[in-house]
């Protein structure tokens, strides 16, 4: 089967918006932030990515159909904020297409910066109570300009998966892109992750994100994504996020 991707808006997005990406990932970090994002903020939705590769799904939510992969947008004071949410995992044999397309959708609309929420799992979160946000980017100044917005750069290990992918090719291509990852559960659905990942976007946007709702509903959160969870480990397998738990040969 071809690998063809669309992505498809309705409504011109102005540049120099923020496009924030949660895609599924460990203890499902990204679509729990993006989630949040969209309702906080009271996003619209734009439009949508669709691709055959994609499992053939429809979503409804109070008699709406959805794709799977969504778009949003609105304005937050002067700056624009744009959302990608997606509600299924995308194979590993398909993360390279994907990740140029958001890319290359990121030049064409003139982004400020793109930006992937998201966590890497941590052998020890059930002790951990508030976890940690670090900083991911290939680029240099992006991860000392993070530093000095209160946000730890992530000085050792592995960044897998599609997030690698994206960030790789937004160096590739000049684009400002970098992942907010927190500490987070490898497998079960992770409010508490979700949360600390907003608040470290907060620092970096300077917008205010209100996760208290997050926080008060984690139980619940964690009981409806369950089944979600289960999908996308399936999912992930090949992905190379395997190699996040691993030490790099060149510091041991």
């Amino acid at each position: 089967m071809e690998e063809k991707w669309e992505f498809y808006l309705e409504k011109e997005v102005p540049e120099n918006a923020y496009f924030l990406v949660g895609l599924p990932d460990v203890g499902l970090v990204g679509p729990i932030s993006t989630s949040h994002l969209v309702k906080t903020y009271q996003l619209e939705e734009l439009g949508y990515i669709d691709s055959p590769l994609l499992p053939s799904v429809i979503l409804f939510h109070k008699g709406k159909p959805h794709f799977p992969i969504r778009i949003y947008g609105g304005y937050r004071g002067d700056d624009y904020i744009l959302v990608l949410h997606a509600d299924v995992a995308v194979p590993p044999a398909y993360i390279h297409k994907l990740a140029e397309l958001i890319v290359e959708k990121g030049l064409e609309l003139k982004v400020k910066e793109l930006v992937l929420l998201g966590g890497i799992a941590v052998p020890n979160r059930m002790k951990i109570e508030k976890p940690k946000t670090y900083v991911a980017s290939i680029s240099p100044e992006v991860m000392e300009e993070a530093e000095k917005k209160g946000v730890e750069p992530l000085s050792d290990g592995f960044v897998g998966g599609i997030y690698a992918q994206i960030l790789k090719e937004g160096y590739k291509k000049g684009l400002k892109t970098y992942a907010l990852l927190s500490e987070c559960f490898f497998n079960y659905p992770d409010p508490g992750a979700a949360a600390a990942t907003l608040k470290a976007l907060e620092k970096m946007i300077n917008h205010e994100i209100d996760v208290s709702k997050l926080l008060e509903q984690e139980e619940e959160i964690r009981i409806k994504l369950r089944e979600f969870m289960k999908r996308t480990m399936e999912a992930m397998r090949g992905s190379g996020k395997e190699y996040e738990f691993t030490v790099p040969a060149l510091y041991a």
